[in-house]
């Protein structure tokens, strides 16, 4: 990792993830067609929930006929990290607009957010837009297409 910030730069620092990505979508993918969820709705589910550990725990839950409120709320708590994960981000980000806040945070993973934490290390302290953007969507589209492959 460099002290690069561009869009280039994200996308290949978040390639060494996209193996961890592929073996946990591939996992998912499994779970999920065993459990009757066809592809197009593991698709959306992924491009929806956006959350590995929320998918696993969406997908046992919808086959124990869960009620929906349970659902939620346990979605929810898997996922209440990622607002800290933002927080801990933003002050970062914070001469950027709201929407650029709200893209980034929207799409931030445990994985995307440890590379923010290391990109500081080596940036003297700076994140760009452009950067995270292209490493939160070059995730987002590798953990959709492993969990449909």
């Amino acid at each position: 990792m460099d002290s690069d910030l561009s869009a280039k730069a994200g996308l290949k620092d978040v390639m060494p993830t996209a193996f961890g990505y592929i073996g946990v979508g591939l996992a998912f993918a499994i779970v999920a067609h065993t459990s009757g969820i066809g592809p197009i709705m593991v698709l959306l589910m992924s491009l929806i929930v956006y959350a590995g550990s929320a998918q696993f725990v969406l997908t046992s839950m919808l086959l124990a006929a869960s009620p929906v409120s349970a659902i939620v709320a346990s979605v929810f708590l898997v996922n209440a990290r990622m607002a800290l994960m933002s927080m801990t981000v933003a002050p970062y980000l914070k001469k950027e607009s709201l929407t650029q806040n709200i893209l980034i945070g929207s799409l931030l993973t445990d994985e995307t957010f440890a590379l923010s934490m290391n990109k500081l290390n080596v940036t003297h302290r700076t994140l760009r837009p452009a950067w995270f953007h292209a490493a939160n969507l070059g995730a987002y589209l590798i953990w959709a297409a492993a969990t449909v492959a």
